[in-house]
């Protein structure tokens, strides 16, 4: 019984630390989009952030491999994206701020806000 404690202490250890920091429902900045979870991935609905699930209009990313970028309040991520029928690899690096978080990746940054 005490290796099976043990065995399963270390698995849940070693469990990847995913998207927890930037959990919530966010709108573009300087966008008046709806924040209803239910329309989270419409055309003018939310962004979101979901566990290890990055949600933007019509597609969504898997985040994995999350290594925290020192002296930042930030996290970079492998992502595999789907959307407009198409998958893809990507890098993401999520960076928090005050009024939100920026969403970083192929050379584009988003501002998202923290919808109220």
């Amino acid at each position: 019984m005490k290796h099976i404690c043990l065995a399963a202490l270390t698995c849940m250890m070693a469990a990847p630390v995913f998207a927890g920091p930037f959990e919530g429902l966010y709108q573009p900045a300087g966008m008046n989009w709806s924040c209803r979870v239910e329309l989270i991935g419409a055309d003018g609905g939310a962004l979101a952030i979901r566990g290890d699930w990055l949600e933007g209009v019509e597609s969504s990313c898997e985040l994995t491999q999350p290594t925290p970028v020192r002296d930042m309040k930030a996290v970079l991520y492998d992502a595999v994206c789907s959307g407009e029928g198409m998958e893809y690899t990507a890098r993401v690096m999520i960076l928090s701020h005050d009024d939100g978080v920026y969403v970083i990746r192929r050379g584009y940054v988003s501002d998202w806000r923290f919808c109220h």
